[in-house]
């Protein structure tokens, strides 16, 4: 926009338009300045220029330093911007190899006094295309300067990849560290609590294999635990009298061989439950 609005300035021919070029490439000056300021400092631009710089509302931070490279485009001397090889970089003869050497700000700053000055001339006399001013914006603005902001672009684009690729190797880095998680809880925690729990099986099933065949293992097992309880005390007058007349005396053989069963369940469920030692025997003697 402010190169067509430059050689419109450069060509024009009446005052009148003089003064409307000057102040629309005044305008293009400002939009640019704050532009630059916001791409290297975002959103605290306005602690460079003012109050009255323009406002981007989704820029945060600035490029100046997102990465090396980008920094060294903004601020480091002694390398051409130019990507281009038409025409490729000139030598020392040429008139602006100091200021084509220089980082990208120090161009850009030079660029704006060039076009402040010719915004804000006062001379009613055009400057044509032979202005010094006209000559640096031409000469630099629209080669060195224009590479380095392409440089910039693809160095600011190289760095969201970057961002990318670390945020992808991330993921999957913890993807191959669930995988050994998950790995190691079923080597080292599930299968052997599977193991114990089908050792304990075979026992219990070699314990119960040792009972009677007459005795009621239901039955056993629930007085084993303490879920079953004992004969309930409260049956009325006459059911007191009745349990109470020696019900301790005529315990007959085959309750007292129950009693003495319930006794040896216990100790083998203990032993069952237990994680040392082996389980004992009906006799109370340890299993080889």
């Amino acid at each position: 926009m402010d190169g067509s609005i430059l050689q419109e300035l450069a060509n024009v021919e009446t005052a009148s338009q003089l003064i409307a070029k000057r102040a629309a490439l005044l305008k293009v000056v400002k939009l640019v300045r704050d532009a630059w300021y916001t791409l290297q400092l975002g959103n605290q631009a306005y602690t460079a220029l003012g109050a009255g710089t323009e406002v981007f509302p989704l820029v945060k931070k600035g490029l100046s330093h997102a990465s090396k490279e980008i920094e060294a485009l903004f601020y480091s001397s002694g390398v051409c911007h130019r990507t281009s090889m038409d025409p490729p970089c000139n030598d020392e003869k040429y008139r602006f190899y100091q200021v084509t050497h220089t980082g990208l700000d120090s161009m850009m700053q030079q660029l704006m006094i060039s076009l402040s000055s010719m915004a804000t001339n006062s001379s009613m006399v055009p400057e044509g295309l032979e202005d010094e001013h006209f000559d640096f914006v031409y000469s630099v603005g629209y080669k060195d300067l224009l590479d380095g902001t392409t440089a910039i672009a693809e160095a600011h684009y190289n760095t969201i990849i970057d961002l990318f690729n670390g945020i992808l190797m991330l993921h999957i880095i913890l993807f191959l560290i669930f995988w050994i998680i998950f790995g190691g809880f079923l080597l080292f925690m599930l299968n052997p609590l599977l193991r114990r729990i089908s050792n304990e099986r075979r026992r219990i099933a070699e314990l119960m294999s040792q009972l009677p065949l007459e005795l009621d293992v239901e039955r056993l097992v629930a007085r084993a635990l303490g879920t079953q309880t004992s004969v309930p005390h409260q049956h009325g007058a006459e059911g007191d009298r009745s349990v109470t007349g020696g019900a301790a005396g005529n315990t007959s053989g085959n309750e007292r061989e129950a009693m003495e069963t319930t006794t040896k369940w216990k100790a083998i469920i203990r032993a069952s439950t237990s994680l040392n030692g082996k389980a004992p025997s009906m006799d109370g003697r340890k299993r080889p």
